[in-house]
């Protein structure tokens, strides 16, 4: 890929922020967080051509808590959209606590309106779980509102009763019958270090020993994993496997991030020269949030000092660019050209890669205002 502009010019910048504004305001005011009715506080995977929520998502709503603590922690165009954030936060913490409460786990995707089925909901997904734990546990930190222990104990319990037996994290607990498909995400695989990681980073009131031992063999297992090759061709989970090792090591040196840079080297030789990344090792469509998701850690990885060059700078201005061609006027981001869908998740992962762009991630991370040590342990 020939080497463009630096990554930190003025102009792209300006325009990162921008887009990360108009990302801000349609997670604070789309209407993707269900604002009335039984699942009022649960957020949507997606919004249709219309804007309309089809199914609310355990696992989107705990990425939604780590965001809403992100924004809260200095990541906010305002102090009213903290505030926002806030607010939002805590109706995202009703829903789980609620839902915890009244059915243990919800299904994986709780459809809106009646008669629709969905193979995922014969599993209830360890990672789904631990990132719901973490969103809680995440913006209890920020907010404290003072009664997350619980709920963030609770869901570590139900990811405990999935892993009697096991090694390492498995997939995923059948409570229909059925088999599932084979997926990955129906397969244990790299995406579990992220999972593991943050499971880890939670007090050990909350986080039992037999779990904890459980999620460092899995750190440890694939980790090893990664260094040996790709054990999936899907880079969805193989970022997830990067960004555990990021979550796991916030303020490492050295080693371990000279791993973390390795096999990011090594996944972004799949780019293209256009700046894209396909969604499997052997091409495929365009997603927004692999893009959103390897330009994080990139920018993360060069703010501690690793990727540096005028090479590495148009590799993730290439990202950068093609990122930016997936955010909508209204702050919207699609998962892939051809849809018309406003996508939640890409839309986190997506707010978080172009503020760390526009903030400059690799100013000082010992600045209070920095947003780099942040990201580090608030990776959506």
């Amino acid at each position: 890929m020939t080497a463009a502009s630096p990554i930190t010019g003025t102009a792209l910048s300006a325009e990162t922020a921008e887009a990360a504004r108009r990302i801000e305001r349609w997670l604070l005011r789309s209407g993707v967080q269900i604002e009335e009715g039984a699942q009022r506080g649960a957020v949507a995977g997606w919004l249709d051509r219309e804007g309309r929520p089809e199914f609310v998502y355990l696992e989107i709503t705990g990425y939604y808590l780590t965001t809403m603590a992100w924004l809260a922690s200095g990541a906010a165009s305002s102090p009213d959209r903290a505030a926002d954030a806030d607010e939002h936060g805590r109706q995202a913490l009703d829903w789980i606590t609620r839902t915890v409460s009244e059915q243990g786990v919800p299904p994986t995707r709780l459809y809106l309106s009646a008669g629709r089925s969905d193979w995922r909901n014969a599993g209830v997904f360890t990672f789904d779980l631990a990132m719901a734990a973490r969103g809680v546990a995440s913006f209890g930190d920020v907010a404290r509102h003072g009664t997350e222990g619980k709920l963030v104990a609770d869901l570590c319990t139900i990811v405990e009763g999935s892993c009697s037996g096991a090694a390492v994290l498995p997939s995923h607990d059948a409570v229909g019958g059925a088999p599932l498909p084979d997926r990955w995400s129906t397969r244990p695989g790299p995406h579990h270090l992220k999972a593991a990681a943050a499971l880890l980073r939670i007090p050990d009131g909350a986080l039992r020993t037999p779990l904890r031992r459980v999620c460092r063999r899995t750190c440890e297992h694939w980790e090893a994993v990664l260094q040996q090759g790709w054990p999936c061709r899907e880079l969805h989970p193989l970022l997830y496997g990067i960004e555990g090792l990021l979550i796991g090591a916030p303020h490492a040196e050295d080693e371990p991030l000279q791993v973390v840079e390795r096999l990011y080297a090594r996944l972004m030789g799949l780019q293209a020269d256009d700046g894209t990344l396909a969604e499997t090792a052997g091409g495929g469509i365009v997603r927004s949030d692999v893009l959103a998701q390897a330009l994080r850690i990139g920018l993360l990885l060069r703010g501690r000092g690793y990727l540096r060059g005028d090479h590495w700078s148009g590799r993730l201005e290439g990202l950068t660019r093609a990122l930016l061609g997936s955010v909508r006027p209204d702050g919207g981001v699609l998962f892939s050209d051809g849809q018309d869908i406003a996508n939640a998740w890409s839309a986190m992962f997506t707010h978080q890669a172009l503020l760390l762009h526009a903030r400059g991630a690799d100013q000082d991370p010992q600045d209070p205002l920095n947003l780099h040590a942040v990201a580090s342990e608030l990776l959506v």
